[in-house]
């Protein structure tokens, strides 16, 4: 039987001897390299070992090569090695180990591996999908590509402790995937790969991408452009994001641009990014987010987008106009037409300033129909046009035409011209419009104008247009109406229209009413003056026939002729003339008789003298000869 100091002695030995028989006495330290990413061939690195007691010794060990133990104040180590080579690569780990000389050690930290960055070897790239912040939840793919073919792509993530993902490439790059994203999963992260002869021996890193996780709790930024719509070339341009957190960055991002977004600090509850000339490249769309300085990973949702579209300068601006021009009544339909110079363009129509419609054309113009139209339909359009295939490059925005729509509540205003009748080319003309409200603006609109119409504020319950110099060009029918003040863009009923006709003018100006009137006042004084002629003939033939001159009375033909005189002052200058001679037929011309008149006529009625020297040719026939004369 053992005795009992036998027992005591061997587990005194027992426990001296622990360190290297028995479990460890202390937990294993961690181990990390400072860079992270690897060292180049020259560089300088340092490993770094990290315990769990004070006042230990730390033994690095490569491969089974001891470095000298380091004895440091605190709880951790470092080890540097400066001048890297290629013989400095491979696989570390670390250890401790009291001071005192007792046997009792650490188990090794897991191992790190030292990888020597080769400058000869191609950077590679890296992507990720979807690209800008990520909704929580999502999938996302890390794609890395390089040239080389057997090789091992690996994953690094700034920060991160753990050793890098590896994966065997599928063709000329890898790809890692983040199935479910969370806030732990943001960062910057960045790849490189070594080949499979020197796994020690590693291409340059990429360059880094962001993974931002998007925190749905952040409320959504707003984002605006100044100046508003399509802006000049060399413009000065500023982007504002708005929002309601504090102590955030915040970054501007354009779509499709593959270069990290500007960042800036805000001044306020915002920041302004500016583009101080801008040029095409500029064109794109824009949107704005913010993210928290204690988490510069986790970021708001981003604003809605904002179009930056530069005018192109090869482009001339496009004609806008309405139709029908004078406006619309509610619940009609108006159409509003825009042409360019330019066919197969995309043509935009903005109201007051925003987008409103986009119509594609093959031809010059392009129709924007509106119908059952609202009050909300009112308003300033212009229209432009843009190559499809250049989206953000377009042309200037048309002159403004303005959508009123009509109200049958109002009343229909009136309208006149002073003076009236045929103008005078020269003269000056006075368009009166008259209503009966107060507070409002007059329009005057001119038929087929594809101007915008004049305005005018009322002096009293009217407003006066004036064209001082009348030519051929203001001839045509006019009308007026108006809106109230307070709504500029609802209409009166247009006027009923009056007809501006310019003397010396012909074809479709001139209104078909006057000129009938011309054409049958002139065809009757015509009629009257040779059925006078024939009277006269034969009363003097009938005269002559029966040699005798009887004095004539007011039932005669010659009574009734000056009878006729006395009231008419076209009769008076026949007879107060030379008296009408009858000529002898002429031989070749059987039967015919000639008279010649000098007469005046339509001098009071129409204020124009008219002198006419008129060859009337009455053939005596068989009619004439026995039923008149």
């Amino acid at each position: 039987m053992v005795s009992a100091l036998t027992v005591l002695f061997l587990g005194c030995w027992l426990a001296g001897h622990s360190g290297a028989w028995g479990e460890p006495s202390y937990p294993k330290p961690s181990i990390s390299l400072s860079p992270s990413g690897g060292v180049s061939l020259g560089g300088d690195v340092a490993v770094w070992c990290r315990g769990q007691h004070q006042g230990m010794r730390f033994v690095l060990n490569k491969e089974g090569r001891h470095f000298p133990a380091v004895d440091p104040k605190g709880l951790e180590a470092v080890f540097p090695i400066r001048n890297v080579s290629r013989e400095d690569r491979g696989r570390y780990s670390c250890s401790y180990h009291s001071r005192s000389g007792s046997a009792a050690a650490s188990s090794p930290s897991d191992p790190v591996e030292l990888v020597v960055t080769d400058p000869s070897l191609p950077r590679p790239s890296i992507s990720l999908s979807p690209t800008g912040v990520t909704a929580p939840g999502a999938n996302v793919t890390i794609q890395c590509q390089g040239q080389p073919r057997d090789v091992r792509f690996f994953l690094h993530k700034a920060g991160d402790l753990n050793p890098p993902r590896h994966m065997d490439p599928t063709g000329d790059g890898a790809e890692f995937r983040i199935p479910t994203v969370g806030r732990q999963h943001g960062g910057s992260y960045g790849c490189s790969y070594r080949p499979r002869s020197e796994p020690f021996v590693s291409s340059q890193p990429s360059h880094p991408v962001q993974l931002v996780v998007a925190d749905p709790s952040l409320p959504r930024p707003s984002i605006s452009l100044s100046p508003t719509g399509v802006t000049a070339p060399g413009a000065d341009v500023t982007i504002r994001c708005r929002g309601q957190s504090r102590d955030v960055r915040f970054f501007l991002h354009k779509a499709g641009d593959l270069n990290p977004p500007r960042h800036m600090d805000p001044a306020g509850d915002g920041a302004e990014f500016r583009i101080p000339t801008v040029g095409r490249q500029h064109g794109g769309s824009y949107g704005c987010s913010y993210r928290p300085r204690s988490e510069p990973f986790v970021s708001s949702q981003p604003s809605h987008p904002v179009q930056l579209v530069v005018a192109e300068p090869s482009y001339p601006k496009p004609n806008i106009s309405l139709s029908p021009s004078w406006g619309v009544s509610l619940g009609g339909a108006v159409a509003v037409w825009c042409r360019g110079q330019h066919r197969g363009m995309r043509f935009v129509l903005n109201k007051d300033g925003r987008r409103f419609q986009t119509v594609a054309s093959k031809g010059l113009e392009a129709e924007f129909p509106i119908s059952n139209v609202s009050r909300e339909d009112r308003g300033s359009y212009s229209c432009s046009y843009q190559n499809r295939s250049e989206p953000f490059a377009m042309s200037s925005p048309s002159d403004p035409v303005d959508l009123a729509v009509t109200d049958p509540s109002l009343p229909r205003p009136s309208i006149s011209l002073s003076p009236t009748g045929v103008t005078a080319p020269g003269a000056n003309v006075t368009i009166r419009c008259q209503g009966q409200p107060w507070d409002v603006r007059f329009f005057l609109h001119k038929a087929g104008d594809l101007n915008p119409p004049r305005h005018m504020d009322p002096a009293g319950d009217g407003a006066e247009f004036h064209i001082p110099t009348v030519g051929r060009q203001h001839g045509g029918s006019y009308g007026c109406s108006y809106r109230p003040r307070s709504e500029p863009f609802v209409s009166s009923q247009p006027s009923h229209p009056v007809q501006l006709v310019v003397a010396g003018e012909s074809g479709p100006l001139a209104p078909p009413s006057l000129t009938s009137h011309i054409i049958a006042g002139a065809s009757a004084a015509a009629a009257g003056l040779l059925l006078l002629l024939v009277a006269f003939l034969c009363f003097r033939k009938t005269r002559a026939r029966k040699g005798a001159a009887p004095r004539p009375s007011s039932t005669s033909p010659m009574g009734a002729l000056k009878a006729s005189a006395q009231k008419d002052p076209v009769y008076t200058s026949i007879n107060e003339g030379k008296e009408p001679q009858t000529l002898e037929p002429d031989p070749g011309v059987q039967g015919l008789t000639y008279a010649e008149l000098d007469v005046q006529v339509l001098q009071a009625k129409r204020g124009v003298k008219v002198r006419f020297r008129t060859h009337i040719i009455c053939q005596t026939t068989l009619f004439i000869s026995k039923t008149l004369c």
